[in-house]
């Protein structure tokens, strides 16, 4: 018998990702993004970029997290 603890989520926080500009993966509608943190009660930590589309298609999936635009400073030309 394994007596190993199973850990459990102590601690969850999704942020919207506010320059994703996915698209759902089963319709092709624009989709959102979230990254999300779970944080568990031995002290592991999960960060996870959840999309999911728009509509109500019920698409949602892991996605990478590259960001769409640039967040660093602006130069004028």
């Amino acid at each position: 018998m394994d007596h190993k603890r199973t850990r459990r989520l102590a601690h969850s926080r999704a942020e919207e990702i506010l320059d994703f500009f996915g698209k759902c993966r089963a319709c092709g509608y624009p989709a959102y993004a979230a990254t999300t943190t779970l944080r568990y009660d031995n002290g592991d930590m999960e960060t996870k970029v959840i999309a999911s589309c728009a509509l109500p298609c019920g698409w949602t999936d892991e996605v990478s997290s590259t960001p769409m635009t640039d967040s660093g400073t602006h130069r004028r030309t």
